[in-house]
């Protein structure tokens, strides 16, 4: 989980070299709704990660503690269906970042605001949506099995 998260800042710091640095510029990408849906799918990515993130947090505590962490069929299932939908919006970036630069819907008259508002929007809802679902998650009843 840890290096799903430094892996995730390393994408973001290089995007922003390549936006202010390297790439086409920020007056080209502004313009660009593949961008903003790339920037979409990076903020669904990152926000879900963050139900995944508490629950290990929260079993790591619990065995700081010497208590035993259990992980139920249930939270299994749940995390499962959201690290899948993180693998789908990662696999798809790389799909959107090969049509944004090559200019594929560019509008020169989108404003950058009508495309960030969106994935504010976005990354905001869903972090809050996951963060709430993972601190308010309850289990089944995991039963300890103690070897003889």
């Amino acid at each position: 989980d840890s290096l799903y998260g430094v892996a995730g800042v390393l994408v973001l710091y290089t995007g922003y070299l390549r936006i202010t640095q390297y790439g086409k510029g920020w007056e080209f990408y502004q313009h660009e709704p593949i961008f903003w849906v790339k920037m979409a799918l990076f903020a669904v990515m990152g926000s879900s990660s963050l139900f995944v993130t508490t629950k290990v947090v929260q079993m790591a505590i619990k065995q700081s503690k010497g208590e035993q962490a259990q992980l139920g069929e249930k939270l299994a299932a749940r995390m499962q269906k959201i690290i899948n939908g993180e693998l789908l919006a990662i696999a798809s970036i790389p799909l959107a970042a090969s049509l944004m630069a090559r200019g594929v819907a560019y509008q020169d008259t989108m404003p950058w605001q009508a495309g960030a508002a969106p994935v504010a929007l976005i990354s905001v809802g869903l972090g809050v949506k996951y963060v709430k679902e993972a601190l308010t998650w309850v289990d089944e009843d995991v039963k300890v099995v103690e070897k003889a």
